[in-house]
């Protein structure tokens, strides 16, 4: 079982990124069972609670899931005691792979920039050799459609490498194409290592 240390954290003007806990199972639910949020990920929306538990539980037994969530932080506009506490997900789906998602009460107001910006110093820290393995760049794949997660992964440092066609088969929408970004580690180029992930959708 690979649970994410504590004490790994971070912190933006407006957001906490912390580990993924079983805790977190309502809140997840919400984004889970939203047709429009899973819309273009392999999996099919759903309201089912344990579903949610299990899909936790499935990222903590893989060695190289290592997924966070987005918290706001009482200072952020949006905070309300009433709220979700957590407003989506953050982390290496399946390193290097990583990828978000976001409660859809919060699109568009600029978090999920502000949380993979914060979350890329943590991945390159984690996945920089000895006990885990090192990677030269973190890879993001998104649906062409996508324009929105294109420019976020834009602002977060990532490049266009490569579109692959129809080699996605989306259980809503269909055979996909996808576009491949790569964020280099600090000093490195996209182009040290060949790709090495599969077609997903977003953590």
């Amino acid at each position: 079982m690979v649970l994410v240390d504590p004490a790994i954290t971070a912190k933006t003007e407006r957001l906490l990124i912390r580990p993924l806990l079983m805790e977190d199972a309502v809140d997840i639910n919400i984004m889970r069972s939203n047709p429009e949020v899973m819309k273009h990920t392999p999996i099919i929306a759903s309201d089912d609670l344990d579903k949610s538990k299990a899909w936790i539980q499935g990222c903590h037994d893989r060695d190289n899931c290592w997924n966070f969530v987005m918290e706001l932080l009482p200072s952020a506009p949006q905070w309300s005691p009433d709220g979700p506490r957590v407003i989506g997900l953050i982390g290496a789906v399946r390193a290097p792979e990583v990828g978000y998602m976001l409660n859809p009460n919060h699109w568009g107001k600029g978090y999920a920039t502000e949380a993979l910006r914060a979350f890329l110093p943590l991945f390159f820290d984690h996945f920089s050799g000895g006990e885990y393995i090192r990677y030269e760049y973190a890879e993001a794949l998104t649906d062409p459609e996508l324009v929105a997660s294109q420019n976020v992964l834009q602002k977060a440092g990532f490049t266009l490498l490569e579109k692959r066609e129809k080699d996605f088969e989306n259980p809503v929408l269909g055979w996909r194409d996808t576009l491949v970004f790569r964020c280099p580690r600090p000093g490195g180029s996209v182009e040290e290592a060949p790709s090495t992930t599969v077609p997903a959708g977003v953590a």
